[in-house]
């Protein structure tokens, strides 16, 4: 009997659990499996956050959570595609967009919901949140430390993301349901991230920024709920609109956690496993409001 190939042993893994990181397994056990929920995941750490020794350890994002509650159940089928560091802008254009276009194309007929984390990248990452800042200057307040006309069109910017994803999804797969979040408060650290036992690490991600700019530690949160709220509200104002009733749905995750408390935080800007089972709980509840026969939430 001749021995089965990796591509047909990692189906077989995929048909069994309805998930997978591929698209052409997903393309595979949607066509196999046409009855289960099709579910496609595109975002950024918050969907892909590493386990803390990579490919072992506690769940650490939300599509971990989620996972525990749909996997092997033979009713979904999940296309996970979130990377981390990944910003709104850059998933839906260029190679991503076609790849995610492409995914929506084949599976038009089963895909019923669409995961997106996306904007918080945009705005505190690495790349964008440094121009977003004012450098400090005495008697400052926590608004006039951000440049207000670069922030207006970064929120322009990811707003227009979103916008086309919704037409993506009007054009490619018109049965789905995008259900997005907000981001909970993070507390400015010096601390990173670590994994393989400190091993490898990662710098912060805000409090340089906010460092390099000279900005007193007393306004480093507030400006992050400025910022962090200000997202919210836009993203809160843009489902909201006519054009995309029933369209997309955001699920308010801000306010969940304590800022900087450990016991809700793993560093700067992840949550730990309890925090983001804590993120993931409403956001599922969304998601069986729109899938009423998805399974029950594992508390």
């Amino acid at each position: 009997m001749s021995r089965k190939s990796h591509t047909q042993r990692r189906r077989r893994h995929s048909s069994a659990t309805g998930v997978t990181s591929f698209t052409s397994d997903f393309n595979y056990i949607c066509k196999r499996f046409p009855n289960r929920i099709g579910i496609v995941s595109e975002g950024d750490s918050w969907f892909a956050y590493p386990r803390k020794w990579i490919a072992l350890g506690a769940d650490i994002n939300i599509v971990h959570h989620i996972e525990d509650t749909i996997a092997s159940t033979n009713t979904v089928n999940l296309l996970r595609l979130a990377s981390n560091g990944d910003e709104a802008v850059n998933m839906i254009s260029g190679k991503q967009k076609e790849k995610l276009e492409r995914v929506f194309k084949q599976n038009a007929d089963y895909i019923k919901l669409i995961l997106f984390s996306g904007g918080g990248n945009d705005i505190v990452g690495k790349r964008d949140m440094l121009e977003l800042l004012n450098h400090y200057e005495t008697g400052f307040s926590a608004a006039q430390c951000i440049n207000q006309q670069r922030f207006n069109r970064k929120l322009e910017a990811v707003m227009l993301a979103f916008d086309r994803l919704v037409d993506m999804r009007d054009e490619y797969a018109p049965k789905a349901k995008i259900v997005t979040h907000c981001y909970d408060i993070a507390k400015p650290s010096a601390e990173g991230a670590a994994f393989f036992w400190g091993l490898i690490k990662t710098k912060p991600w805000i409090y340089p920024y906010l460092q390099k700019k000279y900005i007193p530690e007393a306004l480093h949160q507030p400006i992050v709920e400025i910022l962090l709220g200000s997202l919210k509200t836009r993203l809160g104002q843009f489902v909201k609109e006519a054009e995309h009733h029933q369209k997309i749905f955001m699920v308010d995750t801000q306010g969940i956690l304590r800022p900087g408390h450990k016991t809700d935080w793993l560093n700067e800007i992840h949550p730990t496993e309890s925090g983001f089972k804590k993120i993931a709980e409403p956001i599922y509840a969304q998601m069986r409001q729109l899938e009423p026969d998805l399974p029950e939430w594992e508390a």
